[in-house]
């Protein structure tokens, strides 16, 4: 009896280790933290990014004032000079360049699109590119900003009868985030407009009404891009407004053009994968 009983201790030993040994098998798998935190100043950038340049600029700045009802009035004539800083940050963990506040060739809307200067950049350089160069084909560009507020954007485009589709784009309704992969049939336009009617034919990145003359980005928008050399880009235009506020309720109340846009560039040629996440 005591040699049955010492059995049956030692077979339950046997299973509390063999069970504790199973448990400890297992891998402790914590659940992902996701990184939300957004860099000082910013509302879009992520905190882990790092500055690769900036540069400083002057701006004038409407100074709104409330009316007898209590309603904030936006008037030119009543501005004050303020100092301003733009950014180009890079996200290393996704490689996706930010650039932020960028100042353009500021102009006169009252002139239509004369009253603007163009912005021409380059997405390898994370840099603008001189017009005069530009424009004299001395220096490599791939994306032009141009008329009104610079709302307007085209590429570098191989001449009108190639139709491989490189230099040109293509506008998506999917978020940036979410566009993991380019079409692979061949891109066709050289332009992408801002919608100007509530059903616009052509995808456009935002719509401009001449009702209010505000700008509106669709955040639901991503232009991709096949550059000369094959290789493939995921824009996104979020704002050309200073600080790349949410709401604009009048055409004074922040400054334009300055550039808010990131992007992601595939470095292998013809590979389609544009996963940013």
């Amino acid at each position: 009896m005591k040699k049955l009983t010492l059995w049956i201790w030692v077979i339950g030993i046997s299973i509390s280790i063999a069970s504790c040994s199973k448990d400890s098998s297992k891998p402790n798998i914590e659940p992902e933290i996701i990184d939300t935190a957004k860099m000082a100043g910013t509302n879009w950038v992520p905190a882990r990014a790092t500055k690769i340049r900036d540069t400083t600029y002057s701006y004038n700045k409407v100074v709104p004032v409330k009316d007898a009802t209590g309603k904030l009035v936006y008037d030119k004539a009543n501005s004050e000079v303020r100092q301003g800083k733009g950014y180009v940050y890079y996200d290393e963990k996704f490689k996706v360049v930010y650039v932020v506040d960028w100042p353009g060739e500021q102009g006169d809307a009252a002139n239509g699109a004369y009253g603007f200067k163009p912005m021409y950049f380059n997405f390898d350089t994370r840099h603008s590119v001189v017009t005069a160069a530009a424009e004299a084909g001395t220096a490599t560009w791939h994306l032009k900003h141009y008329d009104i507020y610079n709302a307007y954007m085209s590429t570098n485009a191989l001449p009108a009868e190639d139709v491989s589709g490189k230099g040109k784009l293509r506008v998506h309704r999917t978020p940036f985030d979410e566009l993991d992969e380019a079409l692979i049939t061949p891109m066709v336009r050289t332009n992408v407009q801002i919608e100007m009617e509530d059903f616009s034919l052509i995808d456009g990145w935002g719509s401009y009404r001449l009702s209010d003359h505000i700008l509106r980005p669709f955040k639901d928008r991503t232009i991709t891009f096949q550059l000369r050399d094959g290789r493939y880009v995921k824009y996104q235009l979020a704002n050309l407004y200073r600080s790349n506020p949410a709401v604009v309720n009048d055409k004074y109340e922040y400054e334009a053009p300055y550039y808010n846009f990131r992007y992601f560039i595939q470095q292998t040629p013809e590979s389609r994968d544009l996963k940013t996440k």
